[in-house]
């Protein structure tokens, strides 16, 4: 038994999570076709054979990132909103903090995840699992008087991953900056559903954006 793999029993959870963060960065940085197995192990100078007995191809890896990051970002969420004043403010705070992030993410890394089932069907199971507590997020809004009473959140949150989807078919990372996307259909969306208060909130938070 070499010593990589003696190591992998004794710290099975930190071993998992140094691939994780090495793939992660990775598969950010390069796109997952330009990521290899072969190149994780060299990175982190364990043996090709030792990866494959944890993951046994790049899609479960690829999956298992995918997970990783998706319960950082639940944390991060969490923290964000801590303190904010009303939903529309968090939601913009959530906006910030994914624009930020995709200035250090490979355009390709967004649009090859298109090409691999096992990221759809992972993306799809989020989207159902979390629909109805985003639902209840967006009503409280109402509450709070920086959303329109009239609005049907159902509709608005189902056309929004729609619109999102959109975003990857007609190929549009591939012309134009998130950032710039970003500005000219989520947040004009966004727009559209706020009272006077949630406008004034949200040209507020465009002024940071110029800072």
């Amino acid at each position: 038994m070499t010593e990589p793999q003696r190591k992998l029993k004794r710290e099975d959870a930190a071993y998992r999570q140094a691939i994780i963060n090495q793939a992660i960065q990775d598969f950010h940085e390069r796109g997952i076709r330009g990521v290899t197995m072969s190149g994780i192990s060299e990175e982190l100078h364990i043996s090709k054979r030792t990866l494959y007995e944890i993951y046994d191809s790049k899609e479960k890896l690829l999956l298992e990132c995918l997970h990783a990051k998706h319960e950082s970002n639940l944390r991060q969420i969490e923290e964000l909103l801590a303190g904010t004043e009303n939903v529309l403010e968090g939601i913009l705070r959530i906006f910030r903090l994914r624009l930020d992030e995709s200035q250090h993410i490979n355009p390709q890394f967004i649009i090859e995840l298109q090409d691999y089932n096992v990221a759809k069907d992972y993306f799809s199971q989020i989207h159902n699992k979390q629909r109805e507590e985003s639902l209840a997020f967006l009503r409280k809004g109402i509450e709070e008087g920086v959303f329109e009473p009239k609005v049907d959140f159902e509709i608005i949150y189902d056309m929004t991953a729609l619109m999102i989807d959109n975003i990857f078919a007609l190929g549009l990372l591939d012309s134009f900056p998130m950032k710039r996307i970003f500005a000219s259909t989520v947040i004009t969306y966004l727009r559209g559903c706020v009272t006077e208060k949630g406008r004034r909130i949200i040209d507020e938070w465009f002024v940071t954006q110029r800072e």
